[in-house]
């Protein structure tokens, strides 16, 4: 981009040549109009001096003593068309020689008619060209005419003369009227470029605030001055309202990042101008793939489909979509909003995977509920039909009969209790948290389920043990009891399925403010494909051996709401044939 400063000496330069083509040829005019008058001046300078003498002769005396004076070839012509004097003629033969000759030359006639003449013509006499003016004036009430010569090559030198000094003084003049004019304009855009400066930093992104525009120099006074200060505090209060804009932008970006909701913003054209990480995660997309791309790239067609919709009829559509990730499936309840004026829209999806599952748990819970109670009561209730229309049975068959109804009711029971207890976990409330020594509870667990299986090698390591009690670097805030229960359905779990002698590992350790308990077996473990529902209600790897251990298939459930409502995890990893380790971290 050409400069100011460069535009202004481009300009001069333009306007020098043309104005220099423009005027040199008016050079040689200049000379020949100055040599005329000249010629001219003389001219009258010799009537004057001769029109007072008496005769010719007296006349021809006095031009010849003006002869050493003058500096052009004059001679005088009178009324009869004669040549009386030619100053460079050497005798009368000559002038007689051009006596005819006279009165024909242009200017000659001219000088007779309009009492002035000028002509260019070549003189044999001296073998050049001369450039001739030629006057008329009165000399004892007749008409002479005195004519004058000039050399053409003294014309023509003083003509190229002329146009060098011309040429010379254009350029002198030009030079002193470019630096005149530079340094004029230099004071004059110095303030302007100052200005330009400081703002082309911003607008280059080299500094992230408007720049205080300071002037150097003379620059700093008068109009520049109260330009750069009108600037600067338009700057402030530009700056300010980038500053505001930009806090605002910062909030509502925290707030809509914070957002359990995932949100996306696009303009007319379906782009995508702003993601937060909520509907990334959800869309399984990362923030460079989806911002300035058409939101069609993240393959949602019942989305696009709702965004379309809003901004088509400008009202707030809802609906649902459903995305598959894998084997896990995401269930979001989409809601697009029209934006007023922009012709744009904001699209909210709202994860509901966790209430469709709650759903479908709660819907498995009663079935399975139903289904678990509804076997043992139409198992009782074939056998009490059984002794009442058969009361004559013996005793025998009648205690085999009474029996399975015993263990039926004892199966209701307990899956009556285990029902309540997982309820009564559910709502714990704060005040039945209480110090407990963790270690401690767990022994009180291990020799329980050690009274069942008394084969089984149950080990604790990771504490101290100090006399009959642990020492108390694993003190929790718990409740004891449904603790106890926790840890009495793992370590039970354990031994029941595993092959007789049981062996439990059971491992404490700290890591940081977090408590780590494991609890190992070497039994028959878990196949890889059950381990995700593990710890779902009413599931049961193996239903036979369950029915047959007397499982309800709640125990692992209410483990892990036992350690969720006391603010931990629980984990498992197993290897079929090899064993299962359940990890908990409180």
């Amino acid at each position: 981009m050409i400069s100011f400063r460069k535009k202004i000496l481009i300009t001069y330069t333009v306007l020098f040549v043309v104005f220099t083509s423009l005027t040199f040829p008016f050079v040689s005019w200049i000379v020949r109009s100055i040599a005329e008058t000249t010629m001219q001046d003389r001219a009258d300078e010799l009537i004057a001096k001769i029109t007072s003498l008496p005769n010719d002769e007296a006349l021809i005396r006095r031009l010849k003593e003006q002869k050493p004076l003058l500096f052009f070839r004059v001679s005088i012509i009178n009324n009869a068309g004669k040549i009386i004097y030619n100053s460079k003629s050497k005798n009368s033969s000559e002038i007689l020689l051009k006596e005819a000759n006279a009165v024909t030359h242009p200017d000659v006639l001219e000088a007779f008619k309009k009492g002035t003449g000028y002509s260019e013509d070549f003189s044999e006499l001296s073998d050049q060209k001369f450039f001739y003016f030629s006057k008329t004036f009165n000399f004892h009430d007749e008409i002479y005419v005195i004519r004058i010569a000039f050399p053409y090559n003294h014309f023509s030198d003083i003509a190229k003369n002329g146009e060098i000094a011309f040429l010379i003084f254009i350029i002198i003049l030009l030079l002193l009227f470019s630096a005149l004019t530079w340094f004029i304009i230099h004071n004059l855009t110095s303030p302007i470029q100052q200005i330009i400066n400081a703002a082309s930093l911003y607008g280059e992104d080299k500094q992230t605030v408007l720049p205080e525009i300071k002037l150097k120099g003379s620059g700093a006074k008068g109009e520049f001055g109260q330009l750069a200060t009108t600037l600067n505090s338009l700057s402030d209060k530009i700056q300010k309202h980038i500053d505001k804009l930009t806090a605002e932008w910062n909030e509502k970006e925290a707030i809509l990042e914070s957002l359990v909701e995932g949100v996306v913003a696009i303009d007319k054209n379906m782009i995508v101008t702003y993601a937060n990480n909520m509907a990334l995660q959800l869309l399984g997309t990362k923030r460079g793939s989806i911002e300035r791309n058409n939101f069609s790239a993240v393959q949602q067609p019942q989305s696009y489909a709702l965004l379309q919709s809003c901004q088509k009829e400008q009202k707030v559509c809802t609906g649902t979509s459903t995305i598959i990730r894998g084997n896990t499936k995401i269930y979001l309840d989409i809601v697009a909003v029209p934006i007023k004026g922009s012709n744009g829209a904001i699209l909210v999806m709202q994860d509901k995977s966790s209430h469709y599952k709650l759903l479908e748990m709660r819907k498995d819970f009663i079935a399975n509920a139903s289904h678990e109670l509804k076997t043992p009561i139409t198992i009782i209730r074939g056998f009490a039909e059984m002794l009442h229309d058969n009361p004559e049975f013996p005793r025998k068959t009648t205690e085999e009969i009474t029996g399975k109804i015993m263990s039926n009711c004892q199966r209701m029971s307990t899956l009556i209790s285990d029902l309540l207890t997982l309820s009564d976990v559910e709502n714990i409330p704060l005040s039945r948290l209480s110090e407990c020594n963790l270690p401690d509870i767990v022994q009180m667990c291990c020799d329980t389920v050690q009274e069942i299986y008394p084969e089984a090698q149950i080990n604790i390591r990771g504490c101290s043990k100090l006399n009959d009690s642990f020492e108390e670097e694993f003190m929790i805030q718990a409740d004891p009891s449904l603790m106890e229960l926790a840890f009495i359905n793992l370590i039970d779990n354990a031994a029941k399925y595993s092959i007789s002698p049981a062996k439990i590992d059971i491992s404490f350790k700290k890591i940081g403010s977090s408590t780590v308990i494991t609890v190992a077996d070497q039994g028959i473990g878990i196949p890889e494909e059950d381990l995700e529902h593990i710890f779902d209600r009413f599931y049961t790897v193996n239903k036979a051996h369950s029915k047959k251990l007397g499982g309800s298939g709640l125990g692992l459930s209410i483990v892990q709401t036992i350690i969720q409502k006391h603010f931990g995890q629980i984990s498992i990893t197993s290897t079929l044939g090899k064993g299962t380790t359940f990890t908990i971290n409180l």
